[in-house]
């Protein structure tokens, strides 16, 4: 290798190397947070804040994902709750939920958009 190409190399690594170590910092990278903006975000909002209008709607507080109601439940209690539902909420699905082209969210799916919820954290 010559010495340009070798300094090319050098610098590409560096950027990759970086990047890649960015990559679990922020959420935006996390996988379930697709899963989270096709199923969830309509009513919990997209940092899970909640969203007034929801909560109008379906005449219920809808709970907040970064509150330590939800974040204190178990990985477990949560994937219970995404993939039976609760209360009001049916089972979570991909797409607009009016639609009858929506699914019922994996339990794979369920796992990512746990971990992503986790990362809302206040």
């Amino acid at each position: 290798m010559e010495k340009g190409e070798q300094m090319k190399f050098r610098t590409s690594s560096a950027v990759v190397l970086f990047f890649g170590f960015l990559l679990p910092v922020y959420p935006s990278a996390l996988p379930g947070k697709a899963a989270y903006n096709a199923s969830c975000r309509n009513c919990h909002g997209p940092e899970g804040k909640g969203d007034r209008m929801s909560d109008s709607f379906y005449k219920v507080t809808i709970p907040r994902l970064n509150s330590n109601y939800v974040q204190e439940k178990s990985d477990d209690e949560l994937k219970k709750i995404i993939t039976g539902g609760v209360r009001k909420m049916g089972p979570a699905k991909m797409g607009a939920p009016s639609s009858p082209h929506s699914r019922k969210i994996t339990p794979e799916q369920a796992d990512e958009v746990i971990q992503y919820v986790r990362t809302l954290k206040k």
